[in-house]
């Protein structure tokens, strides 16, 4: 068992790149489907707004922090732990895992357009990675079992979710079981910092989601003293 750090309210697998990536494999190689989640971005935002998510992020297999600032407010002070979340780094190695294993892959994005952009940047830098199909997850009627269907033809091995919170966490609950496949990969926006990216622009999404998590903190305090 991997020793556990609290963030708000959620314990999340206190992890070295190299050891998530050694469950990871063993999720590839057994069955049924087991679940991981990059914690990061949009989905940290969502935890503080949203009390229910929590719940089910706590029911995924493994969930990694994507990022530093979570190992920050956390008090963690493991340098090593903290330049992994700010690089991204299981992510990078996983990906890479599966592009070297010419793995089959289903994706998923919320919109057509997101899907595309995902899509373009698989075929850019994993080329020897299979899409073996992709889904744009929308709401309407008989969706989940669309997708649930087109996944299980597929005969894909891992999914790779690009899914925003709460959409993510939310099809997870009600479909992972159903699915046909080794692993669910969630990665919310997490994908574009494979990547170059557009440095400036990251700062600002760095800072914001600092002074948000600090603020929650700071709630929290309050409401218990």
């Amino acid at each position: 068992m991997s020793e556990k750090i609290k963030v708000l309210g959620v314990l999340i697998d206190s992890l070295t790149a190299k050891a998530a990536m050694q469950e990871a494999i063993r999720y590839m190689e057994t069955e049924p489907i087991n679940t991981i989640e990059v914690l990061a971005g949009q989905a940290v935002i969502e935890l503080v707004e949203t009390g229910d998510l929590r719940e089910k992020l706590e029911k995924m297999d493994l969930l990694v922090v994507g990022d530093k600032t979570l190992l920050e407010l956390s008090n963690v002070e493991d340098r090593r732990l903290i330049r992994e979340a700010e690089t991204n780094l299981f992510l990078k190695m996983f990906m890479r895992y599966l592009d070297k294993g010419k793995k089959k892959v289903f994706l998923l994005a919320r919109t057509q357009e997101n899907l595309e952009a995902f899509q373009a940047h698989i075929e850019k830098y994993y080329r020897n990675m299979v899409i073996s199909g992709m889904e744009a997850v929308e709401e309407r009627p008989g969706i989940d079992d669309m997708i649930i269907n087109k996944i299980n033809g597929a005969e894909t091995e891992c999914v790779l979710s690009a899914l925003p919170s709460p959409f993510q966490e939310d099809f997870v609950e009600r479909s992972a079981h159903l699915l046909d496949a080794r692993l669910w990969l969630g990665i919310g926006e997490g994908i574009q910092n494979t990547r170059h990216t557009n440095v400036k622009k990251k700062r600002i999404w760095d800072i914001f989601v600092k002074l948000m998590l600090k603020s929650e903190i700071k709630r929290k305090e309050r409401e218990q003293s």
